[in-house]
């Protein structure tokens, strides 16, 4: 028997889908800068603007969702241990290489306390704690290239921060597909998104794990 439970507080969603809509923002705004003779949505100029605004935000959810999970001491969810990474990891990754194909029972249980699985602690931890950080340093020094030329330039200037800052994107966009993909993973097809709307999952019952 399935219980109802709540996985996602309001201001979890409110985040999620927020950071959601200023990476998809980020993504099409950047693409039109640097890709502005094959695509183009608002202008290059609106583009630029847009981009450098909508990244502040970025950057301030960001901290705010840091905060967040440090005061309320659930910083530990996005850290892998070392099992995660190797022993789970594996076992996870062959389950989505294989198992679900195979229509095997998902090796690992989701609960409110153990939402983020291996593969999901390990790609939001490299996420967090690399690509995100680089593309906030690349993309404020980009920003300042004008107001500080010198610091620019101690990093290698625009023609190696412009490419890191495009692969950074690139990654993001891979993560954006991957991630819509996994939605559909869940005990129904839209199970993943409906609790990320509502906040509720299904859960296992006690009774019915010990039988």
């Amino acid at each position: 028997m399935k219980k109802k439970v709540l996985f996602y507080s309001l201001y979890e969603r409110i985040w999620h889908w927020l950071q959601a809509l200023l990476v998809i923002v980020l993504l099409i705004t950047g693409f039109e800068i640097s890709y502005a003779s094959y695509f183009s949505v608002s202008g290059f100029k609106t583009a630029v603007l847009v981009h450098n605004i909508v990244g502040i935000f970025l950057v301030l959810n960001a901290f705010l969702a840091l905060f967040y999970n440090i005061a309320g001491g659930l910083i530990h969810r996005y850290i892998p241990a070392i099992e995660e990474i190797f022993s789970l990891g594996f076992k996870h990754v062959s389950y989505y290489i294989f198992g679900i194909f195979k229509g095997l029972p998902h090796p690992f249980d989701k609960t409110p306390e153990k939402r983020l699985l291996p593969l999901q602690k390990i790609t939001y931890f490299v996420i967090l704690n690399l690509i995100l950080p680089v593309m906030i340093v690349t993309g404020l020094l980009k920003y300042s290239a004008d107001i500080f030329p010198q610091l620019v330039e101690m990093f290698g200037g625009l023609s190696v921060l412009g490419p890191i800052h495009r692969f950074g994107a690139w990654l993001f966009a891979a993560f954006l597909v991957l991630h819509v993909y996994m939605i559909t993973t869940g005990h129904t097809p839209l199970a993943n998104l409906i609790s990320m709307i509502t906040g509720y999952d299904y859960v296992s019952s006690p009774s019915e794990e010990d039988n």
